[in-house]
């Protein structure tokens, strides 16, 4: 399914990102994503326990080898934020939604001001799964327009050449690209819990 595909390859850029190294994950860590992505826990959630994860190891001079080292911290930060924003229910308040959907869209109505006004269209939603499982259908259109993607694409292939094995080459390229093109053009990450 490609909205579990983007948020592999999110995760999976963002820590190899923070080791500082191109990183491949382990069949371990591939499972351990599987059971975040089929426990509904969104990317932005995993994301910024990632961050606190490698936070505390850095301060501590420890190196984070493997996802496991994250699994308590993204279980955790996930139980806060379903009891702060949206309670045990897959409901989201009114306030709540509107409030942060027109925050995305106005972040991003510098790069496509239709895909903005799709974004600000979601409020009427009251799923907040739906409306993330929208969100990030939506950024992965919002990416694709890009002008610059292609050249884009061919520097992050030619700085992996050599670097990763050809069976991760392809996810490892799309993981960056992702990476390079939200910092390039200043783009949040599309999500209700970012």
């Amino acid at each position: 399914m490609a909205v579990a595909d983007d948020y592999f390859l999110e995760i999976e850029s963002h820590f190899a990102m923070r080791r500082g190294t191109v990183f491949i994950l382990s069949a371990k860590d591939w499972v351990l994503m599987k059971k975040w992505a089929d426990d509904g826990i969104p990317l932005p959630v995993v994301i910024e326990a990632l961050d606190t994860v490698f936070e505390k190891a850095a301060e501590r001079k420890k190196v984070v080898n493997s996802l496991s080292y994250c699994r308590h911290a993204v279980k955790e930060l996930w139980e806060e934020r379903k009891e702060l924003q949206i309670g045990a229910s897959t409901s989201v308040p009114e306030a709540g939604s509107g409030e942060t959907l027109a925050r995305l869209a106005e972040a991003i109505e510098h790069v496509s001001p239709s895909i903005a006004l799709e974004i600000r269209a979601l409020e009427k939603e009251q799923s907040a799964r739906t409306i993330e499982d929208r969100l990030i259908e939506i950024e992965r259109r919002l990416i694709a327009e890009i002008p610059e993607l292609d050249a884009i694409r061919a520097e992050v292939a030619q700085e992996l050449a050599g670097k990763v094995d050809e069976k991760n080459r392809a996810r490892t390229e799309e993981a960056m690209l992702l990476r390079i093109v939200r910092e390039k053009y200043s783009l949040p990450r599309l999500s209700l819990f970012g």
